[in-house]
């Protein structure tokens, strides 16, 4: 998928760009079950894992993080790396997967996994990233995160390979074919895997029906455990 991710942000690269919604209602909402501290961004790091076009960089600069990045390959970075120069947001990115990070064992107070933890590395899985992503967080650091929902459309006719991991065969970008993601039925079964290194939990679902797309997310927030 590396050449298929690459060649999409090279044709796309736009001038501007906007974030996440669920990144804006996470890192900016007050809602009932939502457990984070609006106060602890000024001066944190924050990396951004996966973090394609940088859409959601320009947001977490204007909320005070020191902002980090990870992508898959150095054309990526390169891109990104440009763009947000051009907008003047400082920003440190490098090439790296999910479950090996080129950064030094709790280095950032925040990882944001943007449409990005999910995906994993062939022979490898979901507990590799996730032990990976704990690795780089402080102890009581925050990792903000989306989930792929089974029923979503990106799993359309997937192969399941075991333990909640499918191979995407119907992208209809065609970027991800051949790609492995973890996905998940349920809020329980979301803690239960990532209890191993964090606690704490706000997970909320996110439905979407853009125009025949019909998305299916699960997002959350949670701390690395002590």
């Amino acid at each position: 998928m590396k050449d298929q991710y690459t060649n999409f942000y090279s044709q796309k690269n736009p001038a501007k760009v906007y974030p996440v919604e669920f990144v804006v209602r996470t890192l900016l909402g007050t809602y009932p079950d939502l457990k984070i501290d609006h106060a602890s961004y000024r001066g944190a790091k924050i990396l951004d894992l996966g973090f394609g076009d940088g859409r959601n960089m320009p947001l977490l600069h204007d909320l005070g993080f020191e902002v980090y990045g990870v992508e898959i390959t150095d054309e990526i970075c390169n891109l990104t790396r440009n763009r947000m120069a051009r907008l003047g947001i400082p920003v440190q990115l490098q090439k790296g997967t999910n479950s090996d990070l080129p950064f030094d064992d709790a280095t950032f107070d925040f990882v944001l996994a943007c449409h990005s933890c999910y995906y994993v590395e062939p022979d490898e899985t979901f507990s590799d990233n996730l032990r990976e992503i704990a690795r780089v967080l402080r102890s009581g650091g925050r990792f903000i995160f989306s989930l792929a929902k089974i029923d979503s459309y990106i799993l359309k006719g997937a192969v399941d390979r075991g333990n909640g991991h499918y191979q995407i065969t119907q992208d209809p970008r065609g970027l991800r074919n051949g790609g492995v993601n973890r996905a998940f039925g349920s809020r329980d079964e979301i803690a239960n895997e990532l209890e191993t290194f964090f606690s704490d939990f706000s997970i909320g679902l996110c439905e979407n029906d853009f125009y025949g797309t019909y998305e299916k997310v699960w997002i959350g927030t949670c701390s690395k455990k002590s």
